[in-house]
């Protein structure tokens, strides 16, 4: 399993929000960069960057600080993978981001049009994947602040992959930024549903043993960010369990 670090950006800083409240949030204490490249020289390889502001706009507000994310930890190695999320309800904004990161999250606008999906996965092979940011079961859009539809996650979730999904991000928003683990249960289910997609957790991992929860469930990745910030769990230590 792949740890990934997350890197939450707002109002030009390094944030984590506690359930998606844009009041309620906890700083990096550190720029986004500098916590980029200490995440990177720990031996995370892939780095999970949100333009939080974007994703409440509907567009990318924080492009030249994704860039300065994305050269920070490629300066400490070149073979980091930065995939960057937050308001792509566009092609052009697609395309924008990917001249700067390895790969695009998309988000509201795939849950809205699988079809986006599609065009997106075509016009750029390989290098797109869907955010399914959940509460229950349903999903959530406009940076979770709107219910998505009475479609259950595990239709919504065969859906986008089937559009060309490359990888599927699922976030408990009710456990995101609390610690309180991962919801297993729904996750396990995900996996049995689809076997062959990658699956990605997100959302409440505050510890080793969740890590190793996740990796026993056979999730591909596990998104970690306040438990990184606060050191409830310790980067090399993160990435020996995950590595098993």
């Amino acid at each position: 399993m792949e740890l990934i670090c997350a890197v939450d950006l707002l109002d030009g800083a390094a944030v984590r929000l506690i359930q998606g409240d844009y009041d309620r949030r906890v700083s990096a204490g550190v720029t986004a960069p500098d916590l980029a490249r200490r995440f990177v020289a720990a031996g995370c390889r892939r780095v999970h960057v949100v333009d939080l502001a974007g994703a409440r706009a509907g567009y990318p507000v924080q492009a030249p600080l994704l860039a300065a994310v994305a050269e920070a930890a490629r300066s400490e190695a070149p073979d980091c993978v930065i995939e960057a999320t937050g308001g792509l309800r566009r092609p052009a904004d697609v395309d924008a981001v990917l001249a700067v990161a390895d790969e695009a999250i998309l988000g509201t606008a795939a849950i809205a049009d699988p079809g986006f999906v599609t065009a997106c996965a075509t016009a750029h092979p390989g290098r797109i994947g869907v955010a399914l940011d959940l509460r229950g079961r349903r999903a959530t859009l406009d940076g979770w602040r709107r219910d998505g539809g009475a479609v259950d996650a595990v239709a919504l979730a065969r859906t986008l992959v089937d559009a060309g999904a490359g990888r599927l991000v699922v976030t408990d928003t009710r456990r995101d930024g609390t610690l309180a683990g991962p919801n297993l249960g729904l996750l396990a289910e995900l996996r049995a549903a689809l076997p062959t997609a990658t699956l990605v957790a997100a959302g409440g991992v505050g510890s080793l043993v969740d890590l190793a929860a996740l990796r026993e469930l056979g999730v591909d990745g596990a998104v970690v960010g306040l438990a990184l910030l606060t050191g409830a769990i310790d980067p090399a230590e993160a990435l020996q369990v995950a590595a098993g």
